[in-house]
């Protein structure tokens, strides 16, 4: 059965469209590579050849594709969810007193904000840390 090129042929074509509707970053790509290698090896008439090609084949196929890719797709890192608040500037939409919670905007979001001075609305103020669900603010500079 797998001493035929055109079995090696099929499954490359399955392993190519599997990797289409998968997540897997070229890892069925790599093994397809590997059974195209070995459809052409089955003119030997080695059926231990055609597997051999294979494994080694795709093998290699992941050990240098593998990193190249990773370094392509790789994003710039960011701070995550709330932490990327910090230093950032907001407005302030209801009055802050120390005490009182007041209301900032930020990214077009709405924040609890609290200070330890008196912050009137409309000003702009620096974001120090974030509580839970509420940004603990001073007056921008």
């Amino acid at each position: 059965m797998f001493d035929n090129w055109l079995t090696w042929a099929v499954i490359a074509a399955i392993l190519f469209i599997y990797e289409m509707i998968s997540p897997t970053v070229f890892f069925f790509d790599c093994l397809g590579i590997g059974a195209i290698f070995a459809a052409v090896t089955t003119t030997f008439g080695l059926m231990w050849l055609n597997w051999a090609v294979f494994f080694v084949v795709s093998l290699l196929a992941i050990i240098f594709s593998r990193p190249l890719v990773n370094k392509l797709i790789k994003k710039p890192s960011r701070p995550a969810n709330v932490d990327a608040l910090i230093n950032q500037e907001a407005v302030v939409l209801e009055e802050i007193k120390p005490n009182k919670f007041g209301r900032v905007k930020i990214e077009g979001e709405e924040w609890l904000a609290e200070s330890s001075e008196e912050i009137q609305k409309g000003s702009r103020v620096k974001i120090i840390e974030v509580k839970g669900v509420r940004l603990i603010v001073k007056k921008s500079e």
